[in-house]
């Protein structure tokens, strides 16, 4: 789903009164839409929970996701959670 439609979903969930959270691998379009929190993750643009099949890595993640509800302490958070994509190859060239 795309970054801007959950963020202004999101936008009138929260003026509603209902406190949400979203999860983005794109941040600068979140920051753009002015979402109240989101969990930014360096993961590939249509698996932002991690890899397919790995259900605990996908718990882990909506938890910490979700922690941020309780956490943030200002709008429009975005807060890099510490998970990586092992199949990501690293900034500096070197292996995966």
């Amino acid at each position: 789903m795309c970054h801007q439609s959950v963020g202004l979903v999101q936008n009138a969930i929260e003026a509603a009164g209902i406190p949400t959270v979203s999860v983005s691998v794109r941040p600068e379009i979140t920051a753009f839409v002015g979402v109240p929190r989101a969990a930014y993750l360096r993961f590939p643009t249509g698996e932002p929970l991690g890899e397919v099949g790995q259900a605990e890595q996908h718990a882990t993640i909506v938890a910490a996701a979700l922690a941020l509800i309780a956490q943030a302490e200002e709008p429009e958070t975005i807060v890099e959670l510490p998970f990586r994509w092992r199949r990501m190859p690293r900034v500096d060239g070197g292996g995966v």
